[in-house]
């Protein structure tokens, strides 16, 4: 018994949800985003977005809960879809199951931040320049690919966050971004995590409510090395073993020893080898503490100390030949 009716009786009087013959839903045309009554929100898929229409739409009794709810969708034409839902509902701590149908009719609209994004809104622009005004292609590929999954991981948590526009330029890269925190955040991130430079600048934008709105530009100009790369810092030659945090982590090729140069002084680095024009020589005999490889552009033998912590897994080793002398990397770099 359910109070003073037996489980049938109550659920034919009490347990009658419905659904209105149709459930209107609007999708953005270009993002496939959802129109609800808290704004637009990413539903993922068509089927997603009538499950959550219906839901909202179906109503239950009073102090019931929906314990499970399936939609079959069926095709009637390119604006509707024919609704079969199966809903079991928990009343008084039991389930009842039950059957309805209604039709999913689309409408097609534009979401604010697809229209933002098709205006090219933007409130910050994001300038990442290489050294002495170039960006190498890799280095442009490189950085496009951070910053599209930092703004993807961002957009997780609020819709207006997006790039709406991307520009190859001369020496490097701009991103327009739709949100200056947002832009000011990844800036922050690149320079720490490259070691660049970081310059920021405003420009009146225009007026609203009375008072003046201002655009953003972040510079984030990159050092001349990378991980992997060989540099020469005051008459030291260091192999690029990090770069975090503003710090570049570098290893003496004369000692082995390792040291952090903070961003301030990455500046007065020079760049030696890139970490593309490192030599591979083959080891001809294997000493204590030195190595005669073979020299590879003049196939000469060769005479080379090993650096402190110096291993090698293989018949050929890394090596550096720079104006201060030829050292070799140990592969456990």
């Amino acid at each position: 018994m359910i109070g003073s009716l037996c489980r049938d009786c109550y659920s034919k009087k009490h347990v009658q949800p419905s659904i209105p013959d149709h459930v209107d839903i609007t999708i953005c045309a270009h993002c496939s985003s959802m129109l609800t009554e808290t704004g637009w929100k990413d539903v993922g898929s068509i089927k997603e977005a009538a499950d959550v229409a219906i839901e909202h739409a179906l109503l239950i009794p009073k102090g019931a809960k929906i314990s499970e709810m399936r939609v079959k969708l069926d095709e009637k034409d390119e604006r509707n879809l024919a609704a079969a839902v199966s809903v079991l509902i928990a009343v008084q701590g039991y389930d009842f199951e039950r059957a309805l149908s209604t039709i999913v009719r689309l409408k097609r609209g534009s979401c604010t931040e697809c229209s933002k994004k098709l205006g090219n809104y933007y409130e910050a622009i994001l300038q990442v320049r290489g050294p002495e005004r170039s960006l190498s292609e890799d280095s442009e590929r490189d950085v496009e690919r951070l910053v599209r999954d930092r703004v993807a991981s961002m957009r997780k948590g609020s819709r207006e966050i997006f790039v709406s526009k991307i520009d190859h330029v001369k020496g490097g890269l701009d991103f327009y971004f739709s949100t200056i925190p947002a832009a000011r955040i990844v800036a922050r991130e690149l320079q720490q995590s490259l070691c660049s430079e970081f310059k920021e600048s405003s420009s009146l934008w225009g007026r609203r409510d009375g008072k003046d709105i201002y655009r953003m530009t972040y510079l984030v100009r990159l050092p001349a090395f990378s991980k992997g790369d060989v540099i020469d810092f005051q008459d030291r030659v260091y192999y690029v073993r990090g770069m975090s945090r503003g710090v570049v982590h570098g290893i003496d090729l004369r000692s082995g020893e390792e040291r952090a140069m903070k961003i301030k002084e990455s500046g007065d680095c020079e760049l030696v080898k890139s970490e593309s024009e490192i030599l591979k020589a083959v080891v001809l005999i294997d000493k204590d503490q030195e190595l005669q490889v073979l020299d590879p552009e003049t196939m000469s033998p060769l005479d080379v100390k090993k650096p402190v912590g110096f291993s090698r897994k293989g018949e050929q080793v890394r090596l550096v030949k720079t104006k201060v002398g030829a050292f070799v990397l140990s592969d456990s770099w």
